[in-house]
């Protein structure tokens, strides 16, 4: 099992981390981290209010994890993603709760709310539609990387 934590929102998840930790349940934990709480951010931005509470102090949450009992993983570099998560699910398969901190960039990201790109969830050509208006042609959906390893996901409506 996954779970995916998103834009610094980990301290206010973390408890998920112990839990797992407390019930030597093998969870990957994945924390994107970009140091801002940019969806909050971004909406500041767009409706032309001040900025206040969007910018982080930078974290190692593979740190924090590890001092929690699971194991921690750090990627900085999209060229160490695979080799990351190869050890990271090998560590999950193991039995380990794991958490991954994913440093990731601050550049605007696409809106999460318009994400279509499961099929299970919507038409080919609103998933057509969405990848050119993103220009979102090779975006793979985490799901996938998951499947891939053989590990579970879930579908969220």
């Amino acid at each position: 099992m996954w779970n995916i934590i998103g834009d610094g929102a980990f301290p206010m998840t973390y408890p998920d981390v112990v839990t797992n930790v407390h019930h030597k349940l093998p969870v990957i934990n994945v924390v994107f981290t970009n140091l801002e709480y940019a969806f909050i951010k971004n909406k500041y931005e767009n409706t032309n209010k001040n900025l206040f509470g969007t910018d982080f102090t930078d974290v190692d949450y593979a740190q924090i994890s590890e001092a929690q009992g699971a194991k921690g993983f750090t990627v900085s570099r999209i060229e160490d993603i695979d080799r990351v998560m190869q050890e990271a699910v090998a560590a999950n398969k193991a039995g380990h709760t794991v958490a991954v901190d994913c440093k990731i960039t601050t550049d605007r990201p696409i809106p999460v709310e318009t994400l279509k790109l499961n099929p299970k969830l919507f038409s080919e050509s609103e998933i057509s539609a969405y990848r050119e208006k993103y220009e979102a042609q090779y975006l793979v959906p985490f799901r996938e990387f998951l499947e891939a390893e053989g590990l579970e996901s879930q579908y969220i409506k």
